[in-house]
């Protein structure tokens, strides 16, 4: 039974190659993953793999629309089950365009979830100043911190990042503490721990990790293995601190991009899917593409989905 279901959203990681001279996942050591996958990696290779723990998926990210996938309609259609790349006519990005905001104030997880009675937090700190800049409406924001916000979620800072009510974009608080902020010291596995007890009172918890598409669209081999291991010592203390007899964890990526350093570009790989917890595999049948996200999500949690292909 799922009572609650956290999703680790991850920018611009895909399925690739199972070659580590090109793709990262296919050579860091990912201690936490591999252990849930039955020692499998996350790569293409093993696409449908489910083990007792886990379920390994790729994605469909191109969604019928030719172009490389990109950020705005990708993390739209993940967040609605809406065709947004098919919607505009053209995969759109790395912010959603005006032309989807009605859509992901009308139709997100999260305003589904906030409408049906239920509760939702987005996890993700984030400067004073970032958050001025939102209030004055001259922030840019990603197609999932715009539908939070528009759900009526509150946009959390430095104040709940000291509390332990929110975690840092980067995992760990180097950037906050740098800037002057007042918060403690964290490491990525307490991180993780924050993140399960952020969730417990929640139907849906919600992470954004963008720093994956940044390694990606460096080419970068080096901070890409940094990056991917903070990542999967973050899942360790995630999935320490969970009960997965009643929690479905989501990990999720809107394309690919840094399963392949070889190129700077993003890629037309299926968008990386692990789920880990309760139901996981039961769901895991449901998803073939990003537009399957959140209608699986939302009936398992027992939320009403009413899917729509125009705008609001």
């Amino acid at each position: 039974m799922i009572e609650r279901a956290i999703v680790v959203f991850l920018d611009g990681v895909g399925l690739g190659e199972d070659d580590p001279h090109i793709n990262p996942l296919a050579g860091t050591p990912l201690p936490t993953l591999q252990a849930a996958l039955g020692g499998a990696r996350p790569v293409l290779a093993y696409h449908g793999l489910s083990t007792p723990r886990a379920s390994l998926l790729g994605l469909d990210a191109g969604l019928g629309v030719p172009g490389l996938p990109q950020s705005g309609t990708g993390q739209t259609a993940l967040l609605t089950g809406i065709n947004a790349a098919a919607l505009l006519g053209q995969h759109e990005g790395p912010y959603p365009s005006p032309r989807l905001y009605n859509l992901l104030n009308g139709s997100s997880l999260f305003r589904r979830i906030v409408d049906s009675g239920r509760s939702a937090v987005f996890a993700n700190a984030y400067t004073e100043r970032f958050l001025g800049r939102v209030q004055r409406g001259t922030q840019r924001l990603s197609a999932n911190a715009r539908a939070a916000w528009q759900a009526g979620l509150t946009l959390r800072g430095p104040a709940e990042l000291k509390a332990g009510q929110a975690v840092s974009a980067l995992l760990t608080n180097d950037y906050f503490r740098q800037a002057g902020y007042d918060v403690p010291q964290v490491s990525a596995e307490e991180a993780g721990a924050t993140l399960a007890g952020l969730s417990q009172d929640q139907a849906l918890s919600y992470f954004e990790f963008w720093y994956s598409d940044v390694a990606g669209h460096r080419c970068d081999p080096d901070l890409a293995a940094h990056v991917l291991g903070m990542l999967d010592q973050f899942l360790g203390g995630l999935l320490a601190a969970l009960d997965d007899q009643r929690t479905l964890l989501l990990v999720v990526s809107d394309h690919g991009n840094l399963e392949d350093l070889r190129s700077a570009q993003h890629t037309r790989n299926p968008a990386l899917a692990v789920l880990m917890g309760a139901d996981h595999e039961r769901l895991a049948a449901q998803l073939h593409s990003l537009t399957d996200v959140a209608p699986a999500l939302l009936s398992a949690l027992n939320v009403q989905y009413n899917g729509s292909t125009q705008e609001q």
